[in-house]
């Protein structure tokens, strides 16, 4: 069988669907991944060893979006009319070019698989095909009563549900222009109704790639339609590590030379301003006698590795390599690497700056696991206070026993793996 999987976004967004077509080639499927341009060569070094699965170029890069104007700025204007303004041009970004290219990934394509960027559009082309539908969520999305739309506020669930219903409804008047117009494209009747609605009815399945222990309720709410399989993480995919892999000797040997390190790294996420952020981190390790090791990410951040040193400043890491040799993490909450810091049993703090990052940082302060601020918050007292926090001895006993209750690795991506394709030969 042939399955498409069309991903846009970070790293951290591509990396789960990179995992499961990485599985679903295995047992002997054509698999067509789409990726960022930015994220091509990572993307195709991850699936070097897999046979049976292409990677082609999707949409924009994603790098260069989110470090623009547009992202940087002019989203984040205080002026209402400049702020909605650019709202409507990143919700229309690349968004003609990429339905053009799914189009033609999708030829001949059994069943389609969205990450949770992209999923009107994929949905569209799936309906359109008469194919099965399937999308990976890394965080709750849709109307329940469990889980607060406002990160560690406590509401009743009729509150909640209707929170979320009235965000389903504005992301669809959002939508609506662009979706019809691809819609009318593809020789399908306009659409009147949120996608969660239209995917419900059509039968497609929205898979939760993370572990439902963070958010007890909703594995006995949602049921069949959008089962939970755990965290789908590419080390459990594959042997070989990517080219940009962390322990190598020197860092290694750093690591080695005193006690257990912290962990700081914000991923994908644009830091406005490293050297700041820097002062602020070896303060606070200088202050309270700390080691750390700091991956740059995307931010601009210098290599930096002295023997002597209480800091050291490192490429893009290994997580399941580093993690286990640190003490504690400190990160911006995406979900993957939340997934990396708890399996490895590390207190977590999330540096949150959107999207599901306060999710996973509301889920982590409930269960006792770690704490959470929002990134443009951090001072060097909050910074401090909330490493305080990830060393007490309550908090690591609560992240060894969240570790404990999390999926195999290796379970998840055969449990979502043998949902898709079992629906999918039904189907067929």
């Amino acid at each position: 069988m042939k399955f498409v999987l069309p991903f846009t976004g970070s790293r951290g967004d591509i990396a789960p669907g990179l995992a499961l077509g990485i599985e679903l080639a295995g047992r002997g499927h054509e698999v067509v991944f789409g990726a960022p341009p930015n994220l091509v060569t990572f993307a195709t070094a991850a699936t070097a060893s897999a046979s049976g699965i292409s990677i082609v170029s999707f949409g924009p890069d994603t790098q260069a979006l989110l470090e623009s104007d547009l992202v940087r700025t002019r989203i984040k204007s205080r002026n209402p009319r400049v702020r909605t303004a650019a709202l409507a041009e990143l919700a229309n970004f690349g968004w003609d070019d990429m339905t053009e290219q799914l189009s033609q990934m999708s030829v001949g394509a059994d069943a389609a698989v969205a990450g949770t960027l992209g999923q009107e559009m994929t949905f569209n082309c799936a309906e359109a095909l008469s194919i099965p539908f399937f999308a990976l969520h890394y965080c709750p999305l849709r109307s329940n009563g469990s889980v607060s739309v406002l990160p560690g506020r406590e509401l009743p669930g009729i509150v909640n549900r209707g929170t979320w219903r009235i965000l389903e409804s504005l992301r669809w008047r959002s939508m609506k222009n662009r979706e019809n117009s691809q819609r009318t494209a593809l020789g399908l009747p306009a659409a009147s109704q949120p996608l969660s609605t239209r995917i419900a009815r059509y039968g497609g399945i929205e898979i939760q790639a993370y572990d439902s222990s963070f958010f007890p309720g909703l594995s006995q709410e949602w049921g069949k339609r959008r089962p939970f399989v755990g965290f789908l993480e590419l080390s459990a995919a594959t042997t070989t590590s990517a080219p940009e892999s962390t322990c190598d000797s020197p860092l290694r040997r750093w690591i080695d030379e005193g006690p257990p390190p912290l962990y700081f790294g914000f991923g994908s996420m644009p830091v406005q301003d490293p050297p700041a952020l820097m002062d602020m981190i070896e303060d606070v390790c200088r202050s309270g006698g700390h080691r750390a090791v700091v991956s740059s990410g995307w931010s601009a951040l210098d290599e930096f590795m002295d023997p002597t040193a209480a800091v050291a400043t490192v490429g893009p890491v290994d997580h399941a390599t580093l993690f286990p040799l640190c003490r504690a993490a400190i990160h911006h909450g995406g979900a993957g690497t939340t997934a990396a810091s708890i399996r490895a049993g590390l207190p977590t703090m999330t540096c949150w700056f959107s999207a599901d990052q306060p999710f996973w940082g509301a889920a982590l302060t409930r269960t006792g696991a770690g704490t959470s601020a929002k990134f443009t918050t951090l001072t060097t007292d909050t910074l401090a206070s909330g490493i305080a926090t990830l060393l007490r001895t309550d908090t690591a006993s609560r992240a060894a026993e969240l570790a404990d209750s999390m999926t195999p690795a290796s379970d998840s991506l055969q449990a979502a793996a043998d949902l898709i394709e079992g629906v999918t030969h039904q189907k067929r």
